[in-house]
């Protein structure tokens, strides 16, 4: 084929690529935003629309996802809102492009790397196109991109190859310009990581892949490789302090981790299993996956418990002997393997995060199909190009199929949420979010066989628990002694972080239902009961039990009673935003006093407050104090007004009750 034959037969074929994905994930672009968009977006609201340098400021200094505070994703989401709350739409629209800008990029930087092997210029095109493609068109990669808040992962992922191609470009100076080609390499693996690393933090193992890169192929280079000084302090250095820190919690193996269900061995023994499911996903293409749920990973206890333990570890340890000794022979084959465990180092090793997630396969596989590739190459080089074309299409076919019906999946919030309670039916986070989507379709009756099933399932989650109280008391269904019961059951199961939030919903349904006095007495003991048992461990459950009863009285117009549960919460939290926000709710409800004492117990916590850990200016946040001073001031004034908002308030109650 002439030369430019073949540029215009690859450049259509990509061209196509990038359309049928496009249209592919076109379905799943209606999809709602999910469980982790709504902490980390809803801060572009969080202090009205961003209109002005100082909301900026603190918008992108906002992030807690991760030590970085990932300030390049937030800065990304502005792209299409500067309020909230937002349209989800045009946000996946952006994900969906970065996706596919990522796999323009994929493809030259394979191609370069193929050439950079001696692979012929000609098949680099084809290898690189199929490779690219089969990441493009993943099934397991939907979540990824239809998935708002991992544009954070996308976006490390697009530093990290880009990082890459730079390294490969400067790599083939450095025989002819070494000068350029040593500015070129020492700019790609510096930047690229700072603007990985800003975007998530697992973009910090970009010098380490490229390490990977390096001695996966070094029987294969055309040209030679970075000076020996130069590797060791752009390459190894930087692996070996990853490797440090990884070994570190090594220390504490077996104690346990206070707000997981395992420990750092079990989730050490577990992983090689994740791993080997991740692989089976990302060649063998799936409909349905497990999704966002992954709590009811079965946890390893030991080599035999359960049994695929051992197996599964004695297959990763051959899958890395095997990687490193086919070097030689297969050097693609070598990376794809060594690529792939290396991207996993950070998030699938010592770091106490969940177990599994299928996002954290969308850097680790952008190699993985170069197999793929070359095989089918190697058919076509063989003069049965007929037979390559057939798999090539049936893979692509079967590839493409599965991706449109994820797509369309997630499309659809109420059927998502059940098909993931199908497919994890041992995560307590899947059934409660299937009992939510039954009551939003209008099917309690549903709902509540399906909890009631799940509990039976899993009798010892606390989120259960909690969920199926919250159930019962909305449906009305939920006596004292019931109560009582499953009060006490819960505060003997083990802690879930999940938990506060379906409490959070029970305190709110009860208040909407003008729940019984014993019924608020028995969440009163509840929310304290939670708290002494946690003993301060989970500082976030510690806080917000004090807030969730301040909001159970306030909510039955007993500011009074509330007053000192908001102070103690406010002396956990200590943020002066908090503080605003509780100010607001006592006065909107006519308790100006206790309003005014939380304002002036708030300054005491701006005056201590480093200028790092506010939201705002500390000079806004001082002027906010004193017109929100005036305003309550005028109030207490107007007896009459107090009187009217606490007679909206019994008013209220009593509609409730009748």
């Amino acid at each position: 084929m002439a030369r430019k034959t073949h540029i215009v037969v690859i450049s259509i074929l990509l061209a196509t690529s990038w359309i049928l994905a496009f249209l592919i994930y076109t379905p799943g672009l209606k999809g709602p935003f999910l469980f982790d968009d709504f902490p980390n977006l809803e801060k572009i609201g969080a202090l009205g629309p961003i209109k002005n340098w100082e909301l900026f400021q603190a918008y992108i200094s906002s992030g807690f996802s991760g030590p970085t505070g990932r300030p390049i994703s937030l800065l990304s989401f502005l792209l299409n809102t500067n309020d909230w709350p937002a349209d989800p739409e045009p946000f996946k629209q952006t994900n969906l492009l970065i996706h596919l800008l990522i796999s323009v990029i994929l493809f030259s930087t394979i191609r370069k790397l193929l050439v950079s092997i001696s692979r012929s210029w000609h098949e680099a095109n084809w290898i690189a196109l199929i490779a690219t493609t089969l990441w493009l068109l993943n099934p397991f990669l939907v979540s990824t991109t239809l998935y708002v808040i991992q544009r954070m992962t996308q976006l490390a992922a697009l530093f990290s190859i880009l990082g890459i191609w730079g390294y490969l470009q400067g790599r083939s100076w450095l025989s002819t310009r070494p000068y350029l080609g040593y500015i070129t390499i020492s700019f790609s693996v510096g930047l690229g990581t700072f603007l990985a690393v800003f975007s998530k933090e697992n973009g910090v193992l970009l010098p380490l892949l490229i390490l990977v890169i390096e001695l996966t192929l070094a029987f294969h280079w055309k040209t030679p490789a970075p000076n020996w000084r130069w590797t060791i302090v752009f390459l190894g250095l930087p692996a070996l302090v990853i490797i440090a820190y990884l070994a570190t919690p090594l220390s504490h193996i077996a104690s346990p981790i206070p707000t997981r269900n395992f420990s750092l061995l079990e989730r050490l023994l577990t992983e090689p299993r994740i791993l080997w499911d991740y692989l089976f996903h990302l060649f063998i293409p799936h409909i349905q996956t497990r999704g966002l749920y992954q709590d009811g990973i079965v946890v390893s206890k030991g080599f035999s418990t359960p049994w695929t333990t051992l197996t599964a570890l004695l297959g990763l340890i051959i899958l890395t002997i095997v990687g490193w000794l086919v070097r030689q022979r297969w050097p693609l084959v070598s990376l794809s393997i060594l690529f792939f465990l290396a991207g996993h180092l950070l998030e699938s090793t010592t770091i106490a995060l969940e177990l599994y997630f299928e996002h954290r396969n969308y850097l680790p596989a952008i190699f993985l199909f170069l197999p793929i590739g070359s095989a089918l190459m190697a058919l076509n080089e063989r003069h049965k190009l007929a037979l390559g074309t057939l798999a090539a299409i049936f893979i692509y076919g079967t590839y493409a199929i599965a991706t449109w019906q994820g797509a369309r999946l997630w499309g659809n919030e109420n059927q998502l949420m059940l098909v993931w309670a199908e497919m994890n039916p041992l995560s307590p986070r899947a059934q409660s979010s299937a009992v939510q989507a039954l009551l939003q379709m209008g099917k309690p009756s549903e709902a509540y066989v399906r909890m009631e099933q799940a509990l039976r399932k899993i009798p010892d989650s606390s989120l259960l628990t909690s969920s199926y109280l919250s159930l019962k008391a909305n449906l009305g269904v939920l006596n004292t002694s019931e109560f009582t019961e499953l009060a006490n059951r819960l505060r003997q199961q083990p802690f879930d972080a999940q938990m506060l939030r379906a409490l959070e919903h029970l305190v709110d349904t009860l208040n909407t239902n003008a729940p019984l006095p014993e019924h608020s007495a028995i969440m009163m003991s509840l929310l304290s009961g939670l708290r002494d048992d946690l003993k301060g461990r989970v500082s976030v459950a510690h806080r917000y039990t004090y807030y969730l009863q301040a909001l159970l009285l306030l909510d039955q117009c007993d500011g009074n009673k509330a007053y000192p549960y908001f102070k103690e919460a406010l002396s956990h939290y200590r943020r002066v935003q908090t503080g605003l926000y509780i100010v607001s709710l006592l006065a909107t409800r006519g308790y100006y006093q206790q309003a005014m004492d939380i304002l002036d117990h708030l300054k005491e916590v701006l005056d201590v407050q480093p200028d790092s850990a506010l939201d705002r200016q500390r000079d806004t946040y001082k002027q906010e104090i004193v017109r929100l001073r005036n305003i309550l001031q005028k109030d207490m004034l107007n007896p009459s007004q107090t009187a009217d908002k606490a007679h909206q308030c019994l008013w209220l109650q009593n509609q409730i009750n009748h």
